[in-house]
């Protein structure tokens, strides 16, 4: 490939992205540097993901579709804390040397910027065996309304936005390549491709929530870390989670990034309203209990499920 090593790339390729959007990120100076610089109004926050090929996402999924799921799955966390989405940081590594292919995976980040208003910082290229995508994501919060997993009280309603299960329906669409999708599976393969990243909501919600957390590796381990990080159990009611295809692989699989928190009873209206305001889809699946785990009821009776969530090292 002509102009195929790493600097030719960089500059070529993965230039100018989101340079638009320099101003309201408060960035001074963006990609070409040893790094980028910036500068803080409020507390900020940073997190980074990574997402593997054959883990996080098919092998053979077109670039430009690997590019934005990485970019969003990453913002998630910005979301989870209520902040203020600011800029990203994107590091490739890949095995391919098809110029074509690293074009597809700069126009799903160029994707991604354009349709948060978010510039991108800066990252890193390298060859290896296989595709891995680590995106630094900074966002900005007053510190008095970061949203912690440990903020949850007793008696606190549980809340999640959105259906679960439908990534795990569009992520099976695309392991058995079916050609020919219904419009509700369109949907499906949309969630799991394009997840949906409510950092507007998020902002507002941090006003009123007591904790939260975006649901990555499904409802019950993620509510577990709420459970343990504030000392508390929970008790959910199946008949109240909104979710799409099996409930145990809605209820454990993960990949939906949808929004579980908690809040007091007290802000019950003013949530629901802020969520009509947003047009996102909210649910009151259960409460925080003082005795330790989670319970599941279905129809009164309590009911097991043998895995709790996703985990990369079982």
């Amino acid at each position: 490939m002509k102009d195929s090593d790493e600097f030719a790339i960089l500059k070529k390729v993965f230039k100018n992205l989101g340079n638009q959007y320099f101003d309201s990120s408060n960035l001074l100076i963006g990609p070409g540097d040893d790094a980028g610089l910036f500068q803080a109004k409020k507390e900020l926050i940073f997190s980074t993901d990574t997402s593997v090929e054959n883990i996080h996402f098919p092998k053979g999924l077109n670039a430009k579709k690997i590019a934005y799921r990485s970019c969003a799955v990453a913002a998630s966390d910005i979301a989870a804390c209520g902040g203020e989405l600011k800029w990203l940081a994107v590091s490739l590594t890949t095995s391919s040397k098809d110029r074509n292919w690293i074009e597809d995976f700069s126009k799903g980040i160029r994707e991604f910027s354009d349709s948060y208003k978010v510039p991108i910082i800066g990252g890193d290229l390298t060859s290896g065996k296989e595709i891995s995508i680590s995106i630094g994501v900074c966002g900005e919060i007053e510190k008095k309304y970061f949203m912690r997993r440990s903020g949850a009280r007793e008696n606190d309603h549980i809340f999640v936005t959105g259906d679960l299960g439908e990534a795990f329906i569009g992520l099976n669409l695309l392991k058995n390549k079916k050609q020919k999708l219904s419009s509700k599976e369109k949907i499906y393969l949309k969630r799991f491709l394009k997840p949906d990243i409510e950092i507007a909501f998020s902002q507002d919600l941090s006003k009123l929530a007591n904790s939260c957390i975006d649901i990555s590796d499904g409802l019950l381990g993620d509510l577990k870390h709420i459970c343990e990080e504030s000392n508390l159990g929970a008790k959910i009611f199946l008949e109240d989670i909104p979710f799409i295809g099996e409930y145990k692989n809605a209820l454990t699989c993960g990949d939906d990034y949808q929004l579980c928190f908690t809040a007091s009873s007290k802000n019950l209206e003013r949530i629901y309203k802020i969520a009509r305001n947003h047009k996102i889809k909210l649910s009151t699946i259960g409460s925080m209990k003082k005795s330790k785990g989670i319970s599941v009821f279905s129809n009164g009776k309590k009911i097991a499920l043998k895995k709790a969530g996703y985990n990369h090292f079982k």
